[in-house]
This record gives C-alpha cells, sequence and structure tokens, in this order.
C-alpha cells in the first residue's frame, strides 16, 4: 500500500529490476512511503508463489515467526515496487504490527526509491539473490550480516515496546491501520547513503563536525558533503563509520 501523495512518484520500468518507484517532487527525510499490507502465508507457500514471478522478491517477513505477506495484487501499485538497493534511500520502521516504508533521507527528483532487502544469512541462497546494483557500495548480495540483523532486532524491539497488536494467522489479511505517525525521526540505526550522481553540498567548515551534524546535514540535503577546507567529501554513514572521497 503506498501512502505517498500520487503527484510525489512515478511508476517507471527499469533495464534489470522491472517496475520501479521513481521520485516526480523532492521528497523529505523521514517521509513514510508506504505500509507493506497484503496476504499472511506461510513461507513455504510465500515461495511458491514467488516462483510464479520469477523470484522477484515480493513477499516479506511478517513478525518472524515462519510467515511472510505477500501483496494481494503484485500486478497493481503498492510498496512491494520498491527495489533493492546496497546504498538505499529509504527504510523500514515496525509499527504496531505493521512495516513501514520511509525515506531515511531527502529524495531527490528522478531518484528511485530503494531499500536494502537484508534477508536473513541463515536462509542464504547466493544464486537466487545476488546483487547487481551497481551502486559503490554493493556487496554483491542482498544478504545482510548477523550482527546487522541482530543490532536491527535490538531496535525493533526497544522501538515497539508497550505496542499492543494482533498477531494474524496464515491465510488472513494485514489491513492498513486506521493512523499513521506524521514521520519517522532519524536514528544511527539507519544507514545514511548520499546521491552519488547530484552536486554536492559545498561547506567552508575548518574541521569536522560532529556525527550528529553530519547526519543532520546528508539527511535533510540527500547530497554528498564536501568539506573544501578540508578536502573530503563524506559519501555516506554506515553502522557509525563516516566514508568519505577524497
Amino acid at each position: 500500500m503506498i501512502l505517498l501523495s500520487s503527484d510525489y512518484y512515478q511508476i517507471k520500468k527499469t533495464r534489470k529490476k522491472g517496475r520501479g518507484i521513481f521520485a516526480h517532487k523532492e521528497i523529505p527525510a523521514g517521509t513514510i512511503i508506504g505500509d507493506y499490507t497484503g496476504l499472511v502465508l506461510k513461507d513455504k507457500d510465500a515461495e511458491k508463489e514467488e516462483e510464479k514471478y520469477d523470484n522477484a522478491c515480493y513477499s516479506m517477513d511478517y513478525q518472524d515467526n515462519g510467515l511472510s505477506i505477500f501483496p494481494l495484487k503484485v500486478e497493481g501499485l503498492g510498496i512491494h515496487l520498491i527495489n533493492h538497493s546496497c546504498s538505499p534511500n529509504c527504510d523500514t520502521y515496525y509499527y504496531f504490527g505493521h512495516t513501514l516504508f520511509f525515506t531515511s533521507r531527502r529524495i531527490l527528483v528522478g531518484e528511485e526509491l530503494t531499500i536494502d532487502y537484508s534477508f536473513d544469512p541463515d536462509h542464504k541462497k547466493d544464486w537466487l539473490h545476488a546483487c547487481f546494483c551497481g551502486s559503490p557500495f554493493c556487496r554483491g548480495t542482498m544478504y545482510s550480516s548477523d550482527a546487522k540483523l541482530k543490532l536491527w532486532g535490538s531496535f525493533c524491539r526497544k522501538e515497539t515496546r508497550g505496542q499492543k497488536f494482533k498477531l494474524l494467522k496464515a491465510g488472513e489479511i494485514l489491513q492498513p491501520l486506521g493512523k499513521y505517525p506524521k514521520e519517522i525521526k532519524d536514528n544511527e540505526v539507519f544507514n545514511l547513503f548520499a546521491n552519488q550522481k547530484a552536486i554536492p553540498m559545498k561547506y567552508d567548515d575548518k574541521k569536522l563536525p560532529s556525527i550528529k551534524e553530519l547526519r543532520k546535514r546528508l539527511r535533510d540535503s540527500g547530497r554528498m558533503l564536501y568539506f573544501k577546507n578540508i578536502g573530503l567529501k563524506l559519501m555516506a554513514i554506515v553502522d557509525g563509520r563516516l566514508i568519505f572521497e577524497k
């Protein structure tokens, strides 16, 4: 289910990944893009559905309990059209039993909206989920590391503590929520990757700002940060590490 106003995006065919969602206008950081609603299936049944669509990765884990969510209409519009990238500009957030997709930093006009699929390495099938996203940060696979998933799980448990919701069973449909948050706030658990093709933002700082300030500048602009007095260009903040281009 796409929650973003239709004038902010358009659906286009990509060269290698089928359809994708592209920004028609700039989208601020923290904007909720959509909610992954659909039919709850047992994982083995979801895999059978995937095979009907050339294993296009349309299903998503549901509450880590052997169940997945599959789109009600694969051919229609939906959040399932957001493709994978190893340097995504969107991320996910658990909220009352739902997985919300949101922009992790400002999206510039013409950009494709992407997330890191972060598949569980315990179910690794490299032949099926290799990655060829072409990003400077491409790791060659859509699978995440155990350490990253552990950190992510800890964050999600903390954020959802006290939230009450009904866990669905296989065959039931996850319906849209009656109300959604206005935005998702930044957190260090979310990796930030600047748009590598856009003109960088230039700064006159004599020394590098704090990581908190760097995150804010990258998140708000969506662009690389060029510190001309230092001779460094910030490309990304990954797992708390600053990644520069000289």
